[in-house]
C-alpha cells in the first residue's frame, strides 16, 4: 500500500481524521448505555418500540429514490453462520465489507444509512433532548464511517501504479464505483436546503479524484530518475530522457492494468493530459535558459520524434489522441531552436565538405580496372545524412532544404579544384580526372533521385555546375585529341575532300579510333559519356569545316557529289562512335539533312527544309544558313536573300522553349548540336 502521507492532506476536506480502535470500542459501549436509557424511557411512556427506530424506519425521503448499484462481482456479501443443524447467511457488516475491499457495497450501506437518517431530520424527531442527542451521535458515527471508507478509496486510487493482480484491479474498480456513487448522491442532494442535507454534501469526489491524480503524476515526474545511459553526457538530456521514459512506462501501465477499472470513462486520456502538462512544463523550463547545440537537437528530437512515437503506440491507439494535445513548445520557443539546429547542421556540412576536398588523394586507386575516388560517396553521405536527420529532428521536409545550399558551395569549390588539376597538367591529372568523372556522375544521379530534398533553384544551379564540371573534365581529354587531329580536319570542305572524301574521312576516323583506344581505366558509363561528348565535337568540327567557305559547288554535279560524300562520311562516323559506346544516335541525321539542302533545286523547298531543320535543332541559326547556302553557287543573290528572310520569319515561332530541351541532360541530346558549330 502506498504511503498515506500525501492523502492526509486531502482529508482536511472532510474535517477530521479516522478514529482509532479504542475510541471505537468506547463509542460502542456508549451506544449500548444510551440504548438502555432509551429502553427505560420507552417503558415509562408506554411506547411499544424505540422512538428512534420508529422514526428512522418508516419515513420516506423528500428526494428521488437512490438508484440500484450494479455490483457484478459482489451480488451477495454474506457470512455463513452454523446454528445447530441449520446454516444461515448473514449479510456482511460495513466494517467487514471495508476489510474485504468491497468498497461499493460498503458505500451503498452508508448511503442507505444517510437516506434514513436525513429523512428523519426532514420530518423532524421532536424536541426530546435524548432523541436529539441520539441523532447527533448517529450522524457523527455515519460521518466517521464515510471518512474511513473514502480514506481507503483514495489510498486505493493512489496505489494505481502498483496494480497488477486481479484482486488489486477489483479493489480499484470498487473504489471507482464508490466515486460514481458519491457523485450521484451529490446530484440527488442538489436543491435541498443546506440545513436539511448532510453537512458533508456535496462531497465532490470527482474533483478530489482529479486533484489526487494530478498530485500523483506530478510527484512521479518529479521523482523520475535520470537516464542511466552512459552514452548521454549532458545532464539536461539525462533529465529529459528520464522523465520521458517515466511517462512512457506509466501510460503503458495505465493502458494495460488501470484502464479496465474505469469502464465508464477514458482514464488513459485523463492521465495523458496530466503527463503532457508536466512534460510541457519541464521542456519549457529547460528551453527558457538557452541550450547547447547538442541539447537543442535533443529537445527537438523529443518534440518531433520520441514523444509522438510514445503517444502513438498501438497500446494507446484509440484512447489517446496525440493531435488533440497542445504543442509541447509554443512557436516563440520552437522557432529559435529550429534556427539554431539548422545553423548548426549547415556549419557541420560546410566543414565536412571542405575536409572531403582536402582529403582527396593525389593518386586515385584502381578498383576493378577503373580509377576510383570516394569523394562523391563521402559528400553524398554527409549532406544526405544531415538533411534526413534535420527532417526528423524538425518534423519537416521543407525547412532543412536550406542545408542544400552547402552542396552548391561545395560544387563551386569542387569546380575550382578540378580546374586547377586540368591547368596544372601534371602526371597524375589524367588519373584524377578519370576518377572524378565517376564522382560527377554519382553526384548528378543523387540530385536527380532525391529532387524533393532540393529547392528548385538550388537543384537547377547544382545540375548546371555539375554539367560545367563534366564539360571541364571532358574538355581536358578531347582538347588534346582535336589538337592532334588538326591536320586531318583541315582537309574537310576542300576540293581534296570533294574528290577523295572516303580517304580524307578515313584518315580522320583512324586518328579518332587510335585516341579512343587510349581512353582506359574509366568507369563504363563515364567512358560512354566521354565518347558521346567526343562524337558530338568531332561531327561539329566536320560541319564547321564544310561551312568555312573554302569551296563553292558550281553545278548540280558537284552538289550531288558533295551530298554523296556527306552521306558516306556520316555512315562511317556514326558506326565508329556508336560501336565505341556513344549514345547520340540522333546525330546520324545531321549530315544527311544538310546534304538534302544541297540537292534541292526549288528555293521554296530549300526554305521549307531549312525551317524544318531548325525545329529539330533549335540552335541552327541564320549564320549557319548563310554559310551552308554559300556552297550552292547555283542560287542567285536574290534567291539567297529570300531564303534567309523566310527562314528568319518562320524560325522563331517554331523554336522550342528553352525548358523543353534543357530539362534533360544535353550530353544525351542532339538538339543543341549546332551550338557546337561556331561560324562567322
Amino acid at each position: 500500500m502506498a504511503s498515506r502521507l500525501p492523502f492526509l492532506k486531502l482529508l482536511t476536506y472532510f474535517g477530521s481524521t479516522h478514529h482509532d480502535e479504542e475510541e471505537e470500542e468506547e463509542e460502542q459501549e456508549e451506544r449500548r448505555n444510551r440504548a438502555g436509557r432509551l429502553s427505560r424511557a420507552a417503558k415509562m411512556t408506554v411506547e411499544p418500540i424505540s422512538t428512534l427506530e420508529r422514526v428512522i424506519s418508516p419515513s420516506k425521503p423528500k428526494f428521488p429514490k437512490f438508484p440500484k448499484v450494479n455490483l457484478p462481482f459482489f451480488k451477495k456479501n454474506l457470512q455463513v453462520k452454523n446454528t445447530g443443524n441449520q446454516t444461515s447467511e448473514i449479510p456482511l457488516t460495513f466494517k467487514q465489507n471495508l476489510k474485504e475491499q468491497h468498497f461499493a457495497v460498503a458505500g451503498k450501506q452508508l448511503l442507505n444509512r444517510e437516506e434514513r437518517l436525513f429523512s428523519v431530520k426532514q420530518d423532524g424527531v421532536g424536541s426530546k433532548k435524548s432523541l436529539v442527542e441520539e441523532e447527533e451521535d448517529y450522524e457523527e458515527s455515519l460521518r466517521k464511517d464515510f471518512e474511513e471508507l473514502l480514506e481507503e478509496v483514495w489510498l486505493t486510487v493512489e496505489n494505481s501504479f502498483e496494480v497488477r493482480t486481479e484482486n488489486e484491479k477489483e479493489a480499484l474498480k470498487q473504489a471507482v464505483l464508490v466515486i460514481q456513487q458519491e457523485e450521484e448522491q451529490d446530484r440527488r442532494w442538489e436543491g435541498v436546503a443546506e440545513k436539511e442535507r448532510p453537512p458533508w454534501r456535496p462531497r465532490c469526489c470527482r474533483q478530489m479524484h482529479e486533484s489526487l491524480l494530478q498530485n500523483m503524476v506530478q510527484r512521479r515526474m518529479e521523482e523520475a530518475t535520470l537516464d542511466s545511459n552512459t552514452d548521454i553526457k549532458s545532464s539536461i538530456q539525462k533529465e529529459i530522457t528520464g522523465k520521458g521514459k517515466q511517462l512512457k512506462e506509466d501510460l503503458l501501465h495505465i493502458a494495460e492494468h488501470v484502464r479496465s477499472c474505469y469502464p465508464e470513462e477514458n482514464v488513459c486520456k485523463q492521465y495523458a493530459k496530466l503527463y503532457h502538462q508536466e512534460f510541457c512544463a519541464k521542456l519549457r523550463e529547460i528551453t527558457d535558459y538557452g541550450l547547447s547545440d547538442a541539447d537543442c537537437s535533443h529537445v527537438l528530437q523529443w518534440v518531433n520524434i520520441h514523444y509522438p512515437s510514445i503517444l502513438r503506440r498501438k497500446e494507446l491507439k484509440g484512447v489517446i489522441e496525440y493531435e488533440q494535445l497542445e504543442a509541447l513548445l509554443p512557436a516563440n520557443m520552437l522557432e529559435p531552436l529550429e534556427e539554431q539546429c539548422l545553423t548548426q547542421k549547415e556549419n557541420e556540412v560546410q566543414t565536412w565538405c571542405l575536409n572531403i576536398l582536402k582529403e582527396e588523394k593525389a593518386e586515385p586507386e584502381l578498383r576493378d580496372g577503373c580509377y576510383f575516388s570516394p569523394l562523391a560517396i563521402d559528400a553524398i553521405e554527409c549532406v544526405h545524412g544531415a538533411i534526413r536527420l534535420a527532417q526528423e529532428i524538425l518534423g519537416s521536409c521543407s525547412k532543412p532544404q536550406r542545408i542544400t545550399q552547402q552542396i552548391k558551395e561545395f560544387l563551386n569549390s569542387y569546380q575550382d579544384y578540378l580546374k586547377n588539376v586540368t591547368e596544372s597538367n601534371q602526371g597524375n591529372s589524367n588519373a584524377v580526372l578519370k576518377a572524378n568523372l565517376l564522382c560527377i556522375r554519382q553526384l548528378r544521379e543523387h540530385i536527380k533521385t532525391n529532387q524533393e530534398l532540393f529547392p528548385t533553384h538550388i537543384r537547377t544551379d547544382c545540375m548546371d555546375l555539375l554539367t560545367n564540371i563534366r564539360e571541364l573534365c571532358h574538355g581536358y581529354f578531347t582538347t588534346s585529341i582535336h589538337k592532334d587531329l588538326k591536320g586531318k580536319y583541315s582537309k574537310l570542305g576542300t576540293r581534296e575532300w570533294l574528290k577523295h572524301s572516303e580517304r580524307v574521312c578515313g584518315e580522320l576516323l583512324d586518328g579518332v579510333g587510335t585516341h579512343i583506344q587510349k581512353l582506359t581505366n574509366l568507369d563504363k558509363t563515364c567512358l560512354q559519356e566521354l565518347i558521346s561528348h567526343l562524337h558530338k565535337e568531332v561531327l561539329a568540327e566536320y560541319v564547321r569545316k564544310t561551312m568555312k567557305r573554302k569551296i563553292k559547288l558550281e553545278d548540280e554535279r558537284e552538289q550531288q557529289q558533295a551530298a554523296k560524300a556527306l552521306h558516306d562520311n556520316n555512315q562511317k562516323i556514326h558506326t565508329l562512335f556508336t560501336e565505341a559506346g556513344s549514345n547520340l544516335y540522333d546525330l546520324k541525321d545531321v549530315l544527311p539533312r544538310l546534304a538534302e539542302v544541297l540537292i534541292i533545286k526549288d528555293p521554296q523547298f530549300i526554305e521549307l527544309e531549312l525551317v524544318n531543320l531548325s525545329k529539330s535543332y533549335p540552335d541552327f541559326s541564320e549564320a549557319h544558313v548563310r554559310a551552308w547556302l554559300h556552297l550552292k553557287a547555283t542560287l542567285s543573290t536574290s534567291e539567297r536573300r529570300m531564303i534567309k528572310k523566310t527562314f528568319s520569319e518562320l524560325r522563331e515561332p517554331n523554336t522550342p522553349k528553352e525548358t523543353d530541351y534543357q530539362a534533360q541532360d544535353l550530353l544525351y541530346s542532339s538538339r543543341d548540336f549546332f551550338s557546337k558549330v561556331l561560324v562567322k
